[in-house]
């Protein structure tokens, strides 16, 4: 005859403490079957003849880095006024930090001709600038809330996912880097799409930041993981095709390379070329998981709450982005781009550009690390404009330029380069960094007076 025990269990937090609480609890004698919710908190044990003693349910649970507790051990304690206070400050000064972007973009420090080499110095600028703003900031909130869920491994084993993580960024990279290679200009994707997977990215790591600090029971409910039978299968969730898929995520630096890898016209080059990037960046992303593993259980909680602002201040760094480069490219949400009988108002629109070169409006624009200089321009209705753009940082975020409503995709090269439209109605024509980072615009005006 089968009996049933439920007990309370402390540290539970995903499906994971799952699975290993669940296997810790079925090597005990008599017990035939564990069920485990990470949820309640509790566990329901079932067991033929002799009740297991607690004794050594407690110490199987130790053995796995979990222990007996009370039924409201996976609850979130209670934060006092003060700690909200203290955290929403220190969100708000990284935040702050992250927009001071002289201090996290390096791209105007690399310069000169492409070659191989220079793919793997711009990866290593990449690590640990706008990389460290988008990906680094993926894989730090994924590598602390890993060893928060796992108090029971190693550091090796924290560890081991990262380099699985990297080295699929290197595998996939190559992979679909010779792809690009083969199928040339037929691959970009449009500012809209880049805008929701930059949002989409910001609400992950916005959630995984929050459930660091442990905010709100209800978060933590929150999960990002496989169903737990598939879990049992297979153990480790896929670093590898995690890092693989960071291909697709929208930072200049990787576009850039993107668009070498499209002009070589060949596997091999291609690949390699997206290889050798993501060789560049694994130092400083390895540097961003790594740091959860290095530490012991006694100053882990401290680290996840200094981590868990971090990750928050990521988190509404790339929302605040992904938001801004949203509004760009789907501009009849948020405004009206028809003809206007009014005209526009130049408020704080400069114009130093009134150079005509046979009936075209010539656009002078310099492309820094730090963004566009000038960013605002007034041009005319109906007359042709060519934009010539000195890019001084190639390599950096800035360097990948969308016009969604012109529907003008561009990467920067080295020295200058010429972009011509001609616009067909009065009113803002925003222009942006394929992150939503440097932002920029053109007014047009009907009346040629408005120009000067």
């Amino acid at each position: 005859m089968s009996n049933k025990l439920i007990i309370p269990i402390a540290g539970l937090h995903c499906k994971a403490c799952e699975i290993l609480t669940e296997d810790s609890l079925k090597e005990i004698k008599n017990v035939k079957k564990a069920e485990v919710n990470h949820k309640t908190g509790l566990a329901e044990i079932t067991y033929e003849g002799e009740e297991p003693k607690l004794e050594e349910i407690s110490a199987n649970l130790k053995a796995a880095g979990y222990g007996l507790g009370s039924t409201s051990a996976n609850a979130t304690s209670k934060k006092d006024f003060s700690y909200f206070i203290s955290i929403t400050a220190a969100v708000l000064i990284i935040y702050w930090l992250l927009n001071q972007t002289n201090l996290l973009d390096f791209g105007g420090l690399i310069k000169g001709d492409f070659s191989w080499p220079l793919a793997i110095l711009v990866g290593l600028v990449a690590g640990v600038s706008t990389c460290l703003a988008l990906v680094g900031g993926l894989v730090f909130s994924l590598a602390a809330n890993y060893a928060k869920n796992h108090p029971e491994a190693s550091s090796k084993q924290k560890f081991i996912p990262h380099l699985i993580f990297n080295l699929g960024r290197i595998v996939g990279f190559f992979i679909m880097g010779g792809l690009l290679g083969i199928v040339g200009s037929a691959f970009k994707m449009s500012s809209l799409l880049n805008s929701i997977i930059a949002l989409i990215i910001g609400i992950v790591i916005l959630i995984l930041g929050l459930k660091l600090l442990d905010i709100s029971p209800a978060l933590n409910k929150l999960d990002f993981s496989l169903p737990k039978k598939f879990g049992k299968v297979v153990k480790i969730e896929s670093p590898l095709f995690l890092g693989a898929l960071t291909f697709f995520l929208p930072c200049g630096f990787t576009q850039a390379m993107q668009i070498y890898a499209l002009g070589t016209g060949n596997f091999i080059e291609g690949g390699l070329i997206m290889s050798l990037f993501a060789l560049g960046t694994a130092p400083g992303l390895l540097g961003i998981g790594g740091a959860s593993s290095l530490l012991g259980k006694k100053k882990s909680k401290n680290f996840f709450i200094a981590a868990g602002v971090i990750v928050v201040a990521f988190g509404l760094f790339n929302l605040v982005n992904g938001y801004r480069l949203f509004k760009i490219s789907a501009p009849t949400i948020f405004q009206n781009n028809s003809a206007n009988e009014k005209q526009p108002k130049k408020s704080n629109t400069v114009n130093a550009n009134l150079e005509i070169e046979n009936g075209t409006r010539i656009i002078r624009m310099k492309e820094t690390n730090r963004g566009y200089v000038p960013n605002s321009f007034v041009i005319l209705k109906d007359q042709p404009v060519k934009w010539i753009i000195d890019a001084e940082a190639p390599y950096s975020c800035a360097s990948a330029i969308v016009v969604p409503t012109l529907k003008i995709q561009t990467q920067l090269k080295p020295g200058e380069n010429i972009v011509e439209f001609t616009p067909n109605k009065t009113g803002e024509i925003s222009f942006s960094c394929s992150m939503g980072m440097y932002t920029g615009k053109f007014l047009v005006v009907e009346d040629e007076a408005d120009l000067r």
